[in-house]
């Protein structure tokens, strides 16, 4: 690729020797705790079983960690755009996250029917089918929004990499900008956005990602500038739902009011509140130095985790398997330090489980080559063509 045409800053930036930023793989490891929580919360039941005492401490707090957590999947675009932007596009590397995908699908399909078949739990029909063909279903969506947006990547990355730094901070502003106006009209969206479910709103984030990887972190966003900001957005969206309800109960506000109808306006993913969290997250990770050896291990072997942690817990067979699930909703019972306490590490638990088997699973393909049989076959489709030239 040229580089004739990229503004000095970009272009001294990609001469540099290409390193992979550990910190922003902790980060992406955090990220998917951030899910797995955020899921714990809502699936599991937590916060339902919280909003029985509306207002309480447990309930205060319960929804503060849906606030904080909510950025996650943000978090995660942010990161295809940093660790893409620069790279050459490779087909193979989407067969290989089918196939990783497929493999995991179908492994815990098998387990689930063979456990706990005897317990009255059955594997539907149709997530058999889903775990060879997972882009038809909705439970990874995902996998779905990024194949939409996987061949454009090399499009994305020539366009951003030939912009100046000021054009690039433009065209930021301007995909934002539709999130804005669906907050300002009343939760109206005229621009497709999902609600963020789409490859359009993984594309926005894309362009995000990849300015920091290009530019780096400004001067002026240290730690002691990138965590305020990320408590203050966390605070503004987390306060527009409680304020709201507290006025309510006090006999200030009617319940028929747009501040309390609209009080979860902000707690989405193209809240604008979301996007300033998973940005300040970013940049406060993306400069956090990762020294020791063991560190770096554990956290390269916890990055490579983190798609499959996401492909187990949300898959079909799990999600519906109610009587893990129910029984995470008594967590939200408890007193709010004890809520807090238990609720965290349950998570951590939980993720680490599914991490160690996604890392089971890489070491798997690493024993049976399977890397190397989807190099050869993704590489027939490009000769094939070049053939055709």
């Amino acid at each position: 690729m040229q580089t004739a045409t990229l503004p000095q800053s970009a272009t001294a930036t990609r001469q540099k020797k290409s390193e992979r930023n550990l910190g922003v793989e902790l980060f992406r490891v955090i990220s998917m705790l951030m899910v797995v929580l955020l899921h714990i919360l809502g699936n599991g039941g937590v916060l339902s079983a919280a909003s029985r005492e509306p207002l309480s401490a447990s309930y205060k707090i319960a929804y503060l960690l849906q606030v904080i957590t909510y950025c996650s999947v943000n978090c995660y675009a942010l990161i295809s755009g940093f660790a893409n932007v620069k790279t050459e596009f490779k087909f193979r590397r989407f067969v290989y996250l089918w196939l990783e995908t497929v493999f995991l699908i179908t492994a815990l399909n098998l387990v689930m029917h063979l456990g706990f078949s005897g317990e009255g739990f059955a594997v539907k029909r149709e997530w058999w089918i889903s775990g060879f063909f997972p882009l038809i279903k909705r439970e990874l969506w995902y996998l779905c929004a990024y194949f939409f947006m996987y061949p454009l990547i090399p499009i994305l990355n020539k366009g951003l990499l030939s912009l100046k730094k000021w054009q690039h901070i433009a065209v930021m502003i301007m995909l934002q900008a539709p999130a804005i106006f669906k907050l300002l009209n009343n939760g109206t969206d005229n621009y497709v956005l999902g609600g963020g479910y789409s490859a359009i709103w993984l594309i926005c984030l894309y362009v995000i990602g990849a300015y920091f990887r290009i530019y780096g972190a400004p001067k002026w966003a240290k730690w002691f500038v990138t965590l305020p900001i990320f408590a203050l957005a966390t605070l503004v969206a987390w306060g527009a739902k409680i304020i709201p309800e507290v006025m309510v109960k006090n006999g200030t506000l009617d319940t028929s009011s747009a501040w309390y109808t609209s009080r979860t306006g902000l707690i989405s993913y193209i809240s604008p509140c979301m996007v300033v969290m998973s940005v300040a997250l970013l940049v406060f990770f993306m400069q956090v130095p990762i020294r020791g050896k063991v560190s770096r291990r554990v956290i390269a072997e916890l990055g490579r985790a983190t798609w499959g942690v996401f492909v187990l817990h949300v898959s079909a067979a799990f999600w519906y398997y109610t009587p893990f699930w129910s029984k995470l909703r008594v967590l939200g019972g408890y007193s709010a330090g004890k809520m807090l306490f238990l609720t965290l590490m349950t998570a951590v638990g939980f993720y680490l489980a599914m991490s160690a088997l996604s890392i089971a699973r890489f070491y798997l393909f690493k024993l049976c080559r399977v890397q190397k049989g989807v190099d050869l076959l993704a590489d027939l489709p490009s000769k094939w063509l070049e053939k055709g030239e």
